[in-house]
């Protein structure tokens, strides 16, 4: 257990005595440490996470009327996420997205259809922001979870030579990225629309402060609420979303090294470089397309007289 969880644990569980709540069980989970509590004959569940980027976080599961809330909301602070206050919703879409910060590989959308009785479920599975997990933990994750719920999973994956055809198509008509991501997020949705037609509403985890996709969806005249909050990755439909998310674009990263026999990083800072250099070399600069999203800045620097100098 990393210390900074045993630290707060430390100081945590004699306040929890003290108030009348007993920790019905403890397990690990990826990147941290859930708690199940009961107070009263009612139960909550809180998991306790660290990472060295954002340090140590809280997330908490109760009802409304539960009376472990005001003790969980004052022990864990104000600030820290809940997730009944992202929505009041029974049954719901959660949407995220993962390959837009990567300079090779695919963009990729997912979006998971939720119930609210199956909270636990999700959350014994390990899900979770996929930023918190590893690759392994994603696969694994990934696999139970299109093996249980394969009808609750929408997936866009676009890869690199259609989304530079896309890209620069919409650039003639002033559009860019984040047009693109919310016709993603907005079909994801609606094909889960399409086969689930009772839904509550719509977590999108936001990546345009313009409501992208819920203004994309109310041209559809889609008449369900439509949410976009930062950080929705605290929702376990979010969560499960962006694992799922993380997967189809390992597997597409995985298909494309295996394809042109080449490992290609992640991100899009200096380590791309000569990787784009050493594919241009290989199969032309012209193929690039191929792997590579051609708009990213790294592009400016990758060029053919770098490859090439004279």
């Amino acid at each position: 257990m990393d210390k900074h969880i045993e630290e707060f644990l430390s100081n945590l569980l004699p306040e929890l005595a003290r108030r009348g709540i007993k920790v019905r069980s403890q397990r690990e989970i990826a990147w941290g440490l859930q708690l199940r509590l009961e107070k009263a004959g009612q139960f909550a569940t809180l998991n306790i996470y660290y990472s060295e980027r954002k340090g140590l976080s809280k997330v908490f599961n109760v009802a409304a009327d539960n009376p472990l809330k005001p003790d969980l909301e004052e022990l864990c602070g104000e600030q820290e996420k809940r997730v009944g206050d992202l929505h009041t919703w029974e049954r719901w879409i959660g949407s995220d997205e993962c390959g837009k910060g990567d300079y090779f590989g695919s963009l990729v959308v997912a979006a998971f259809l939720m119930d609210s009785g199956m909270e636990d479920e999700i959350r014994e599975l390990g899900v979770a922001d996929s930023k918190r997990l590893r690759d392994s933990q994603i696969v694994g994750i990934s696999h139970q979870l299109y093996e249980r719920h394969a009808h609750r999973i929408a997936c866009i994956v676009i890869k690199p030579l259609k989304y530079n055809e896309i890209i620069a198509d919409m650039q003639t008509r002033k559009q860019n990225l984040n047009d693109l991501l919310a016709w993603q997020h907005g079909n994801a949705i609606l094909e889960l629309v399409n086969r689930h037609p009772r839904i509550d509403g719509i977590l999108v985890d936001q990546f345009s402060p313009h409501k992208k996709v819920h203004r994309y969806l109310q041209g559809k005249e889609l008449k369900i609420p439509v949410e976009e909050r930062t950080h929705a990755e605290s929702d376990p439909a979010v969560a499960a979303a962006s694992v799922i998310a993380r997967y189809q674009f390992l597997q597409s990263r995985q298909a494309m090294d295996r394809h042109y026999q080449m490992k290609f990083p992640l991100g899009s800072g200096k380590d791309v470089l000569k990787p784009a250099q050493a594919f241009a070399e290989k199969y032309g600069w012209n193929r690039l397309a191929e792997v590579a999203k051609l708009h990213f800045v790294t592009s400016r620097t990758v060029n053919q007289q770098d490859i090439f100098p004279a």
